[in-house]
């Protein structure tokens, strides 16, 4: 047995801070205000993603994102992820998966791997991570927990790390995998039996940041904390974006069915994507920002 796998018949769980594990025990309200925190309409919260515009069915998604520390407070979150989501608001189901920093949930600043999924926009099901049952982990290697670390790097180093991530539908029991690297790690599934809007597939595809801060105060950055002017060397990137079809073929996204979606000022948050970036990167954005005070736009 490998050294960070654990035994036959056992998988990692990343062992949650005692707040998060009584929240999980014995109160389910504190879960679902937390879940109101990923609402557009929630106040504090900004959304800068590119998003698929083609009325197609998805089974699927594949980006390589950047990451950092970044010194965050308590009550704010920032999150890159790939979005796969299906249904009108009241009714959406999504999960989204990716690395980000949150100090309420993980009791510290660090980059974690986070996910996070909903059957009704946000409003009393779903959970991060394995909050609530839902996601079903098979990988033994503790590298791979939901929720472990995704870089060593200290507190606000802003260090950049870089990791694959893929959410793919398997075309024969219709569960969503968590896939890590180019070696095709797969960590666990969400099953089809959770959902209802995407049990047969997505219609939406986001690749992006978002954040939170409480009402009143300042936002936290996104990415880096740096905006897309500063380019490749600075600023916070997705890249190799692709889409699996509705025949579940994995292909390069298509600039002409891509568009950027922002909700703050593009002083604090912005995007900057211009389709194929040559070999290296090929279909790939810059985002984020570094938050501050008026971000609504």
């Amino acid at each position: 047995m490998a050294v960070n796998e654990c035994p036959v018949g056992k998988v990692p769980l990343y062992n949650m801070t005692r707040r998060h594990q009584n929240v999980t025990n014995s109160s389910s309200k504190l879960l679902i205000n937390d879940f109101q925190q990923d609402s557009q309409n929630s106040p504090g919260y900004h959304m800068v993603t590119l998003e698929t515009t083609k009325n197609m069915i998805f089974h699927g998604a594949f980006a390589g994102i950047t990451g950092y520390n970044l010194l965050l407070q308590d009550n704010q979150y920032s999150i890159s992820s790939i979005w796969v989501e299906n249904g009108p608001p009241t009714e959406l189901n999504s999960i989204k998966v990716g690395v980000g920093i949150h100090p309420s949930l993980y009791g510290d600043s660090q980059l974690r791997l986070t996910t996070r999924w909903t059957v009704d926009g946000y409003k009393k099901t779903g959970c991060y991570n394995i909050l609530c049952p839902g996601f079903v982990q098979v990988n033994r290697n503790k590298e791979f927990a939901l929720g472990s670390l995704v870089s060593p790097n200290s507190i606000g180093s802003a260090s950049k790390y870089f990791t694959f991530l893929k959410i793919k539908q398997d075309r024969t029991t219709g569960h969503w995998w968590l896939i890590m690297q180019w070696e095709s790690i797969y960590v666990g599934h969400w099953p089809k039996e959770l959902f209802n809007r995407i049990s047969k597939g997505a219609s939406l595809i986001r690749f992006g940041g978002q954040t939170h801060s409480p009402p009143n105060k300042d936002s936290p950055p996104m990415g880096s904390g740096r905006l897309p002017k500063e380019k490749y060397k600075n600023s916070a990137f997705m890249e190799r974006l692709h889409i699996i079809d509705s025949e579940y073929n994995e292909v390069d996204v298509k600039s002409n069915d891509m568009k950027p979606y922002k909700d703050s000022s593009s002083n604090c948050y912005d995007l900057g994507y211009h389709g194929y970036e040559g070999p290296i990167y090929r279909q790939a954005f810059l985002y984020g920002g570094p938050g501050g005070r008026n971000c609504e736009i």
